[in-house]
């Protein structure tokens, strides 16, 4: 049966034009001028599920055949339809080098029906800011908990003559990222009601571009968040566009659940065939019937069972490239840290003094400002970062000289010796001290470590507003602080 004809057939389907019994696993195959095209429907009470496979030889590489996977289903009539597309691409070639694209398909299907990411319409097209109304709407996108999809904010710089709207060719990154990211566009008039209603260190301006991951949130770390100045876009934005295209897609495969977001041809085939032999079973069918039955659920099954591997094989080249990227990024930073201490103790030796950051006033701050002064000295791991973002603490500054404390005098103690560390007075009320009986385990960066010391201000109260508690432990390793939650005392089995 060919693609239209599947596609007639659904709709009909879809509106009960067709008895439920015409479908129930039902699978169909045509073949045409070197194509193939497969489709498969599985209904059980109100629910559709169907698939659509289209395999396609490259125009210009032989042996590469390109292959367009479709799911669409529902689970009731009053429920909105669930659309899933997958590339594959399967070659012999030795290496496969290829630019990611999304299918036309879904730009075909953005341009006739219409597509939704939650309250986002997804478009082939950018999306352009013209007024404020339009920021607002793009803030209420930017924070809504239905979005599943990153958007790209590319603005405008103001502060160059003759500026276009963007140094990213927006309408052709829109058009190659359909249905994988929204890219929306903003002047640089609008982009102060930007930074009002998400704060500098979220924002972006003077024609820089920020990737806003789905789940934003005001307290989030801004790193999270990916920014790329306006000078880095103005000196090569073709490669800027380059790379934005293979993380997005690269970030695509390692969110979305093969088998749950999106589901494989050769697994509703699979259900299909099933079907269709308990069908005839049930209705006491031959035993032609039957073998050929079985036999097209063997064949299904075998490749649902290639498929399931080749999903395997790609997660693994994809935790083998991401292990690769964090290894080296590592190997970058330990060099990093050992070139700026190297540096630090140069200056010391001259005389020179370094200019110091103002200490932060605000958590809001806090874990920026321990990022920015105390790297390579001192880390903070994600439950402080979290307990940061929740502090009821009310002496910001008594917390900003205890971590420089840990970052300075006691990290030369670990490091360099010099003085025992178990209950001795810091400043003004301010204890270190091992954590005894407190002492927990917790994760940073892939190693299980223990929280084994903790400063601590006197009293016994437990009033987050007045207690005051910073775990943390040295990590001999890479010879730095590693604070495992600030600033409130936290619940153990001792205590």
């Amino acid at each position: 049966m060919a693609r239209d004809e599947v596609l007639r057939w659904a709709r009909k389907r879809a509106a009960g034009e067709l008895p439920k019994e015409a479908w129930d696993g039902q699978s169909f195959e045509a073949l045409a001028a070197g194509r193939t095209t497969m489709a498969a429907l599985v209904t059980a009470g109100d629910s559709v599920l169907w698939s659509l496979r289209g395999d396609d030889p490259d125009k210009a590489v032989p042996g590469r055949i390109w292959s367009t996977e479709v799911s669409l289903g529902r689970n009731s009539p009053a429920d909105d339809i669930q659309l899933g597309v997958r590339l594959v691409v399967n070659s012999a070639e030795p290496e496969l080098t290829i630019e990611p694209a999304v299918p036309g398909l879904v730009r075909q299907i953005v341009d006739r029906c219409g597509l939704r990411d939650g309250e986002v319409p997804i478009r082939g097209d950018g999306h352009f800011a013209s007024k404020s109304e339009h920021v607002d709407t793009l803030v209420k996108w930017l924070h809504s908990g239905a979005r599943r999809l990153p958007v790209i904010v590319a603005t405008e710089d103001e502060r160059v003559d003759g500026s276009q709207r963007s140094g990213l060719d927006v309408e052709d990154l829109a058009a190659r990222l359909c249905g994988l990211a929204h890219v929306v566009w903003v002047p640089a008039d609008l982009t102060f009601g930007l930074s009002d209603a998400l704060g500098k260190s979220l924002s972006v301006f003077h024609g820089g571009v920020r990737l806003y991951e789905p789940g934003l949130s005001l307290l989030d770390d801004p790193r999270d968040h990916r920014l790329i100045l306006g000078q880095v876009v103005d000196r090569d934005p073709k490669s800027v566009a380059s790379e934005l295209r293979r993380g997005i897609a690269r970030d695509s495969l390692r969110r979305t659940r093969l088998g749950h977001d999106v589901l494989s041809f050769a697994a509703v085939r699979s259900a299909a065939t099933r079907a269709t032999k308990e069908a005839r079973t049930s209705e006491g069918a031959g035993d032609s019937e039957r073998l050929t039955a079985a036999l097209a659920q063997i064949e299904a099954l075998t490749h649902e069972a290639e498929e399931l591997q080749s999903q395997i094989d790609q997660a693994w080249q994809l935790s083998e490239d991401e292990s690769s990227r964090a290894e080296a990024s590592e190997r970058q930073l330990h060099a990093s840290w050992a070139r700026i201490e190297t540096l630090e103790d140069a200056l010391s030796k001259s005389g020179t003094a370094l200019d110091a950051a103002p200490d932060p006033t605000t958590w809001d701050e806090f874990a920026e400002w321990c990022d920015a002064i105390f790297s390579g000295k001192l880390a903070l791991a994600p439950s402080a970062r979290r307990g940061l973002r929740k502090a009821l603490f009310q002496d910001v500054a008594v917390a900003a000289n205890c971590v420089r404390w840990l970052a300075e005098d006691a990290r030369n103690r670990f490091v360099d010796g010099g003085g025992a560390l178990a209950n001795i007075p810091v400043f003004d009320g301010i204890t270190n001290a091992p954590c005894g009986g407190d002492e927990y385990t917790f994760d940073y960066q892939g190693r299980r470590l223990s929280a084994n010391w903790h400063l601590k201000n006197g009293g016994n109260t437990r009033q987050p507003e007045r207690c005051l508690r910073i775990y943390y432990t040295f990590d001999a390793q890479y010879r730095q602080i590693v604070v495992s939650d600030m600033p409130a005392h936290i619940r153990t089995a001792a205590s």
